[in-house]
Protein backbone atom coordinates (compact mmCIF):
# COMPACT_ATOMS: atom_id res chain seq x y z
CA UNK A 1 0.00 0.00 0.00
CA UNK A 2 2.89 2.27 0.55
CA UNK A 3 3.79 1.98 -2.99
CA UNK A 4 0.98 3.74 -4.55
CA UNK A 5 1.12 6.70 -1.95
CA UNK A 6 4.86 7.10 -2.73
CA UNK A 7 3.60 6.91 -7.06
CA UNK A 8 0.97 9.44 -6.10
CA UNK A 9 3.58 11.37 -4.48
CA UNK A 10 5.85 11.70 -7.39
CA UNK A 11 3.06 12.11 -9.71
CA UNK A 12 2.23 15.26 -8.03
CA UNK A 13 5.84 16.62 -7.61
CA UNK A 14 5.49 15.77 -11.33
CA UNK A 15 2.88 17.53 -12.41
CA UNK A 16 3.49 20.66 -9.89
CA UNK A 17 6.68 21.07 -11.93
CA UNK A 18 5.13 21.15 -15.02
CA UNK A 19 2.93 23.86 -14.45
CA UNK A 20 5.33 25.67 -13.27
CA UNK A 21 7.37 25.21 -15.85
CA UNK A 22 4.43 26.81 -17.63
CA UNK A 23 5.05 30.64 -18.25
CA UNK A 24 2.06 32.52 -17.40
CA UNK A 25 -0.05 34.44 -20.10
CA UNK A 26 0.24 38.11 -20.19
CA UNK A 27 -2.98 40.30 -20.73
CA UNK A 28 -1.50 41.15 -24.66
CA UNK A 29 -1.33 37.33 -24.67
CA UNK A 30 -5.07 36.65 -23.84
CA UNK A 31 -5.92 39.37 -26.05
CA UNK A 32 -4.25 38.01 -29.07
CA UNK A 33 -6.07 34.84 -28.38
CA UNK A 34 -9.67 35.79 -28.08
CA UNK A 35 -9.15 38.16 -31.10
CA UNK A 36 -7.90 34.56 -32.95
CA UNK A 37 -10.98 32.65 -31.44
CA UNK A 38 -13.13 35.41 -32.87
CA UNK A 39 -11.74 36.00 -36.18
CA UNK A 40 -11.94 31.66 -36.41
CA UNK A 41 -15.63 31.64 -35.28
CA UNK A 42 -16.13 34.28 -37.61
CA UNK A 43 -14.75 32.68 -40.58
CA UNK A 44 -15.86 29.50 -39.68
CA UNK A 45 -19.89 30.56 -39.00
CA UNK A 46 -19.17 32.92 -42.82
CA UNK A 47 -18.20 29.56 -44.59
CA UNK A 48 -21.30 26.89 -42.87
CA UNK A 49 -23.84 30.40 -43.88
CA UNK A 50 -22.41 31.02 -47.30
CA UNK A 51 -22.54 26.83 -48.13
CA UNK A 52 -26.48 26.94 -46.27
CA UNK A 53 -27.26 29.92 -49.03
CA UNK A 54 -25.67 28.16 -51.89
CA UNK A 55 -27.96 24.87 -50.84
CA UNK A 56 -31.23 27.13 -50.53
CA UNK A 57 -30.43 29.06 -53.65
CA UNK A 58 -30.03 25.80 -55.56
CA UNK A 59 -33.12 23.98 -54.16
CA UNK A 60 -35.34 27.01 -54.83
CA UNK A 61 -33.93 26.42 -58.60
CA UNK A 62 -34.33 23.04 -58.45
CA UNK A 63 -38.39 23.14 -57.15
CA UNK A 64 -38.81 26.17 -59.55
CA UNK A 65 -38.37 24.17 -62.86
CA UNK A 66 -39.87 20.64 -61.02
CA UNK A 67 -42.84 22.06 -59.06
CA UNK A 68 -44.10 18.10 -58.83
CA UNK A 69 -41.24 16.70 -57.00
CA UNK A 70 -41.86 15.43 -54.01
CA UNK A 71 -38.03 16.01 -52.68
CA UNK A 72 -37.42 17.93 -49.29
CA UNK A 73 -34.97 20.15 -48.50
CA UNK A 74 -33.29 18.14 -46.35
CA UNK A 75 -32.84 15.48 -48.82
CA UNK A 76 -31.46 17.98 -51.05
CA UNK A 77 -29.21 18.89 -48.35
CA UNK A 78 -27.77 15.98 -47.96
CA UNK A 79 -27.04 15.20 -51.36
CA UNK A 80 -29.86 13.47 -52.98
CA UNK A 81 -30.24 14.39 -56.03
CA UNK A 82 -32.42 13.86 -58.68
CA UNK A 83 -30.53 11.56 -61.95
CA UNK A 84 -32.25 14.44 -64.22
CA UNK A 85 -31.93 18.11 -63.35
CA UNK A 86 -34.01 20.74 -65.01
CA UNK A 87 -30.28 22.61 -66.10
CA UNK A 88 -30.46 23.49 -69.52
CA UNK A 89 -27.60 23.23 -71.59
Amino acid sequence: MGSGHTQARAFAFIHRRHRTAQPKRGLEAWIALTIARGLTFAIVGGLVYLTYVIQVASYNDFRRCSPTSTMTRIEWALGFRPAEDCREY
